[in-house]
């Protein structure tokens, strides 16, 4: 750094802040250390930046997934957070392994990570109050039942419900069943399985619908079972909305009963996949700005260990509906059909 200074003809204080990003400098300077670094072939060495600021540069996201069954809404989470961190030369570690409050307390108090960002969060999470108990900086994508002394980004699962189920009521589908996410799930407290259920029964209620709320898991063969027994217990429902992947079971039903999608049966997923379009009838869901969200959780952290005195950042991100060959009207109804791939204003 003494070299790169001399070279420039700065003082060491402006290399360190051109480096660290602690403190702005002027873009003459700027330009002046960086052609410096260039002629002298300067790179960074981690693990000696890491002993003298004692900082990783390295941001840890806690995905808990045993069975690494990742599906392509969480990648594309983690595929944002990456975009972040890389364009702010911070790495990131990913696990995968369902990790207790006090191992993730543990792996930042040991220096191997700065922060953490916490996903498939509870309403009432103990990796949240035992990081905040312990002082140590983290981000959420999702969030907790209070929220208070948080940064998170979310996404507004309430409001897609709702979106789903206004479409549904236009088409004048009067008995719908919600497949939402597994009763392990829903009992452990899952936040966004929780407003799921509690959206749907509102909205219902208000919509004069008969709703039906099933828990559901994801793979497509338990999912068929619980669709056939709801096609055989209500034979009168004509509609049904998913969390998630729960779509390909109950597709698979409805071919088994020879119930053709949309004319006897429509669909909706609040999670629809990049796949979308590829199935048929091609899906009409909720598409969610999902790599966006995974760059602003590793943002407002990134933001917060340069500056802890950096305001609490919470956003809510709204999703789109796009409307495509899955829904109709509800058999002998007289509404007229919106064109497939006409889309509603996503809330932000």
């Amino acid at each position: 750094m003494a070299e790169i200074a001399a070279r420039a003809g700065v003082a060491l204080s402006t290399v360190s802040y051109v480096l660290s990003g602690k403190r702005p400098v002027s873009e003459e300077m700027r330009a002046r250390v960086l052609a410096a670094i260039d002629e002298l072939d300067y790179r960074p060495h981690g693990p000696a930046r890491a002993l003298a600021s004692g900082a990783s540069h390295t941001i840890a996201l806690f995905l808990p997934s045993p069975h690494w069954d990742l599906v392509p809404i969480q990648q594309t989470f983690v595929a944002g957070a990456t975009e972040a961190t890389s364009a702010r030369d911070y790495g990131l570690l990913l696990s995968t392994s369902a990790t207790d409050p006090e191992t993730i307390v543990r792996l930042l108090s040991s220096g191997r990570a700065d922060g953490a960002i916490l996903m498939e969060t509870l309403a009432d999470d103990a990796r949240v109050q035992t990081l905040q108990s312990a002082g140590l900086p983290f981000s959420l994508i999702g969030r907790t039942a209070d929220t208070s002394g948080i940064s998170y980004v979310d996404i507004d699962y309430g409001d897609a419900v709702r979106k789903s189920l206004e479409h549904l009521a236009e088409l004048e589908h009067r008995r719908v069943a919600l497949f939402n996410f597994p009763q392990d799930q829903l009992d452990a407290g899952y936040t966004s399985a929780l407003i799921a259920r509690d959206a749907f029964e509102e909205a219902s209620a208000e919509l004069g619908i008969h709703g039906i709320h099933l828990t559901c898991p994801h793979p497509a063969p338990e999912a068929l079972d619980v669709a056939t027994r709801l096609l055989a217990s209500e034979p009168e429902c004509t509609a049904a909305i998913t969390t998630g992947w729960q779509f390909t079971g109950l597709l698979g039903a409805l071919r088994e009963a020879k119930l053709h999608v949309p004319s006897e049966f429509s669909v909706v997923s609040v999670i629809a996949s990049q796949f979308a379009e590829m199935l048929t009838p091609a899906l009409t869901g909720i598409e969610w700005p999902a790599f966006e969200a995974g760059r602003l959780a590793a943002e407002m952290l990134i933001e917060h260990l340069r500056d802890p005195s950096a305001p609490l950042r919470q956003t809510l991100v709204g999703g789109e509906l796009v409307i495509r060959e899955s829904t109709g009207p509800a058999p002998g109804s007289l509404t007229v059909l919106r064109r497939p791939g006409e889309h509603t204003n996503a809330v932000a």
